[in-house]
């Protein structure tokens, strides 16, 4: 499962000298020291406060004991259209956390998600939303009965680039021998991102079924958010939340955002809605035959302070995109 497949770096270069601009990207840097300077792809970036040696990865594959979160830049691997990047934390919590941009482009192969003051400056867009331990935007999480929980214990997790072409590309968690409801789960959870959108289909497999693996979206801020609702529609049920707070903890530097955020279930995978004090959810119903168990959903973002020309600038427009949006989904 972790060939990569699509276009190599030689490629897209190719395509890049030949005119043919990406529409979308990745981006899965691995830091190391100066020592790595002759591997390919390396750069040294300059975020958060710190000087990072790095260089591109197409998946990494380790134990739960190991820190990869804090051994990757932007702390796992991310996807980008021309309006929208999402990365996924590589660990426990496998959350989906959005970057918002200004203007329509690509942006992380110069912003690396931290964008420094010059290309703020310059019309940069950035992280919009303080994930903490929520479940952020169209993550998978599990619910124990009375709040959502992270995917633990496993035995293996993997990030990994599965594809990128030109106008599509897909990113892709998984794990290994987790334990839960008394079975051993093998889950793969891929993000697929196209051209021109701001929204991700997530397609979910899993080697047994599980009866509490659920998505959502949280409140914003995730302690106090209000206008956070759940709307059964003909074809599935979408859960919504908008809301104002700090996008990250420095509220010296950065201004607080305001974001809306979507998920829509199909009907056929739309199982109990649920909540917590953090967290908008939706149990997931997975289709099966006995050897690979399965569903989709699909998850969207706005910045309403962050886009120059957002698609919402209050709730009730966001409610309103969101049942538009969802309207076309199957």
């Amino acid at each position: 499962v972790l060939q990569r497949s699509g276009l190599t770096a030689t490629t897209v270069a190719v395509l890049l000298l030949a005119g043919c601009t990406p529409r979308v990207a990745t981006s899965f840097w691995k830091i190391g020291t100066e020592s790595d300077s002759t591997v390919a792809g390396y750069t040294v970036i300059h975020a958060e406060g710190k000087t990072r040696h790095c260089y591109p990865i197409e998946e990494w594959t380790d134990g739960p004991d190991i820190d990869t979160y804090h051994q990757l830049h932007h702390h796992g691997v991310a996807v980008e259209s021309e309006w929208m990047a999402y990365r996924i934390y590589f660990d426990k919590k496998q959350t989906i956390d959005p970057y918002c941009k200004r203007t329509p482009r690509l942006e992380l192969a110069k912003s690396h998600w931290y964008p420094n003051d010059s290309l703020l400056a310059a019309g940069y867009g950035d992280d919009i939303l303080r994930v903490s331990g929520t479940v952020g935007v169209g993550s998978v999480k599990y619910w124990n009965g009375k709040k959502h929980t992270h995917i633990e214990p496993v035995g293996e997790r993997y990030e990994r680039i599965v594809y990128q072409k030109r106008n599509e590309a897909a990113i892709e968690i998984g794990v290994s021998d987790w334990q839960t409801e008394g079975k051993s789960v093998v889950m793969q959870t891929r993000y697929t991102m196209r051209a021109g959108h701001r929204d991700m289909r997530c397609d979910v497999s899993l080697s047994e079924a599980v009866e509490g693996l659920c998505t959502g979206v949280q409140t914003i801020p995730a302690k106090g958010g209000k206008d956070t609702i759940t709307i059964t529609l003909p074809n599935g049920i979408l859960l919504a939340s908008w809301g104002t707070d700090w996008p990250v903890n420095d509220s010296a530097k950065y201004a607080k955002e305001t974001v809306g955020l979507g998920v829509f279930i199909p009907k056929a995978f739309a199982g109990e809605c649920v909540h917590d004090k953090q967290n908008n959810l939706c149990l997931l119903k997975t289709a099966g035959d006995g050897h690979t168990y399965s569903a989709h959903f699909y998850l969207t973002c706005c910045g309403a302070t962050k886009e120059n020309h957002p698609v919402a600038r209050s709730a009730e427009e966001w409610f309103a995109y969101l049942r538009r949006w969802a309207e076309g989904l199957k």
